[in-house]
């Protein structure tokens, strides 16, 4: 009788840790989020803006979240231009993939808080 009360226990207790791992939203996928986007820094990064910016018209961001996102694209652009100015004028392939990183960071977190809110 004890190990059939054990048991109800145990499985009791592993519904109650996968059901909120089964109620998760689906994970960024980066490959989705970027599908559609152009590939070079600069268009990318207009194309984040469009992002955020739907994403407030759909209500699918509050405004902190919005102006959360908008700071950091900025703080982006402006390390990209500096990359630039200290290139000559152009991003080296290091630079081009730290931007992109960073820009792939960012598309994260926008999707995580259209769907859970910061």
């Amino acid at each position: 009788m004890k190990s059939f009360t054990l048991r109800a226990v145990l499985a009791a207790s592993a519904l109650a840790v996968a059901a909120p791992l089964v109620a998760q939203p689906a994970a960024w996928d980066k490959e989705a989020f970027w599908a559609g986007a152009p590939a070079g820094v600069w268009e990318r990064i207009g194309f984040l803006q469009e992002r955020i910016d739907r994403g407030v018209a759909r209500h699918r961001l509050n405004r902190v979240e919005a102006a959360r996102a908008r700071n950091e694209l900025q703080r982006i652009r402006e390390t990209t231009i500096s990359m630039r100015t200290r290139d000559g004028g152009t991003l080296n392939d290091t630079d081009r993939i730290y931007v992109q990183d960073r820009l792939d960071h960012l598309s994260s977190n926008i999707h995580w808080m259209a769907h859970n809110g910061w």
